[in-house]
């Protein structure tokens, strides 16, 4: 008697181990609902357990806490591969994005409440414990049965049946049965030890030499390279975003006509998603295609030329305004910019915005007070990734007419300013507060078009990725927007011609991918002398 409740205490086991390796993600939350899927790996979990008990003699204590292990460490795995793509609209990437999991944790302990942060922790706490003892149990349960022979055999006996169907379904073209098993994590971990081991092997990124330019078509005007975080295909393709931009765009473009500023646009793929904006800000400055951590650091290891090397050989002061960076970031040095303005840098006073702290135009003001009102000096190349729009979307800085006042300890009127610090983070509807920082963006530009960009200045602004998933819906393309400013027609006509739309309204199909971007943009700046010679 005492053998068949082993074994029935074992597939209970078996049972709710296999419901934790075949859920499925609810998207766009992170939680999870259960399926009738079957864990292959959940059969030779068992299996091998029967076979370590069968050599072994006795169920052992180190047993117990390997299956225990690696029981865990699947779970894991399946968890963040059902999640992250819900989330972030890609898959996860354990090796490289674990390094910013605590600037994660970080930004979500500013936005949240101490009250609430205590009861998520506890909730989690608790979470995990319960998952680590139900594991525990289950693995006692079956290392139990496997004790005995005839329960033993048994278990054995179902798994090498489970492998069996799941490997006939792999190997067949007619037998469909892999359809009742649910994809197996091992691969998951496999792919992350791929990239580490590209990374630790690789020579250097697969770089393409740079166009050549001598960028006399901008005739020593100042450049800037503007990206707007989190700036995705979706604010003109997803029906609630259009919507509620729609007069947003309508005032800029009028401003545009009125002004004399004329604009080309277009969309661009870009290397990432949800995320990891340095890929795309240096796919687009070094025209490779930078698509992860890996690769990143290998170019930084083994930097190849840059838009930033293109103008200075052309004689521009090249600026880096970077006010994500709050850590040091000796890496910086390999993109040989002349300056560096990060959050250090910028010594920023006023009241702080979220965890990025740093208002975008205070930024731009910055750069306006210490760099393009200096006289003479040279023309500038200003690289400048916003913040603002940076995820979880708030608080959001109210927008100031009055630039010069940005840079004074009290940047704000009192009641403007308590209304934008009480926009903080609604983590049931973040699409409201990405919607509120994306028109901070758009206000902020024909701000900078209008009262600090210069006559004839050339300015490129570009998304680096779509948002996150659960904002720029499921299946969204890796596309964002690109637009280009000018107050002379000439100087957008080749973008025109190879793609672009006039306004600021892009068209499908896609113009390129982010590192097409750099060699357009390099074609088009170079005279036309040049072009022949080459």
């Amino acid at each position: 008697m005492i053998r068949y409740r082993d074994l029935a205490m074992a597939v209970i086991a078996i049972v709710f181990l296999n419901v934790l390796l075949t859920t499925q993600n609810i998207w766009p939350t992170p939680w999870i609902r259960l399926t009738a899927e079957i864990s292959v790996e959940i059969a030779l979990v068992v299996f091998l357990l029967a076979i370590a008990v069968e050599l072994q003699g006795a169920p052992s204590r180190r047993l117990r806490i390997l299956a225990v292990a690696v029981l865990l460490l699947l779970v894991a795995g399946r968890y963040a591969d059902i999640t992250a793509p819900a989330l972030f609209g890609r898959p996860v990437d354990l090796f490289w994005d674990a390094p910013h999991l605590p600037r994660l944790a970080a930004m979500i302990v500013e936005s949240k409440p101490l009250w609430q942060l205590a009861g998520y922790t506890l909730a989690v706490a608790a979470l995990i414990a319960a998952l680590v003892f139900s594991v525990l149990r289950s693995v006692t349960a079956i290392v139990t049965a496997c004790g005995r022979v005839g329960p033993r055999r048994s278990l054995a006996g179902l798994s090498l049946l489970i492998l069996g169907l799941f490997s006939a379904g792999i190997g067949s073209k007619h037998i469909t049965t892999e359809g009742w098993f649910a994809l197996p994590v091992t691969p998951v971990y496999a792919k992350q030890a791929a990239f580490l081991t590209r990374a630790m092997t690789a020579d250097g990124a697969d770089s393409k030499p740079l166009a050549p330019s001598n960028l006399k078509v901008l005739g020593g005007a100042d450049a800037f390279l503007i990206f707007f975080e989190s700036y995705g295909a979706g604010v003109f393709e997803t029906a609630r975003m259009r919507t509620a931009l729609a007069g947003n765009y309508a005032a800029l473009e009028g401003f545009l006509r009125k002004s004399g500023w004329h604009a080309a646009s277009a969309f661009v793929d870009s290397p990432t998603f949800g995320g990891a904006s340095w890929l795309a800000h240096s796919t687009t400055l070094s025209g490779q295609w930078i698509t992860h951590e890996a690769d990143y650091r290998l170019f930084l290891a083994k930097p190849s030329e840059t838009l930033v090397d293109r103008f200075r050989a052309a004689g521009y002061r090249s600026i880096a305004l970077l006010p994500g960076i709050k850590l040091d970031w000796p890496e910086g040095q390999s993109l040989r910019f002349d300056h560096i303005f990060d959050a250090k840098a910028l010594k920023y006073g006023g009241p702080a915005f979220g965890w990025w702290e740093i208002p975008d135009q205070f930024s731009l003001e910055a750069v306006y007070q210490w760099e393009m009102v200096r006289p003479d000096r040279k023309p500038l190349f200003v690289v400048f990734a916003t913040i603002m729009s940076h995820m979880p979307f708030g608080p959001t800085p109210p927008y100031q007419p009055d630039w010069p006042r940005m840079i004074e300890t009290v940047p704000y009127d009192e009641v403007p300013l308590k209304n934008a610090l009480a926009t903080t983070p609604d983590w049931s509807d973040l699409t409201a507060g990405y919607l509120r920082t994306i028109k901070y963006d758009l206000q902020l530009l024909q701000g900078f078009l209008e009262k600090r960009a210069p006559q004839n200045a050339f300015i490129v602004v570009s998304g680096d990725h779509q948002p996150p998933a659960v904002i720029s819906g499921k299946g969204a393309s890796w596309s964002v927007p690109i637009h280009i400013f000018s107050r002379d027609q000439k100087v957008l006509e080749p973008f025109i011609k190879a793609g672009f739309r006039s306004g600021l309204k892009p068209s499908r199909p896609a113009f390129g991918r982010m590192d097409d971007l750099n060699r357009t943009l390099l074609n088009a700046l170079n005279s036309s002398t040049e072009q022949a010679a080459h």
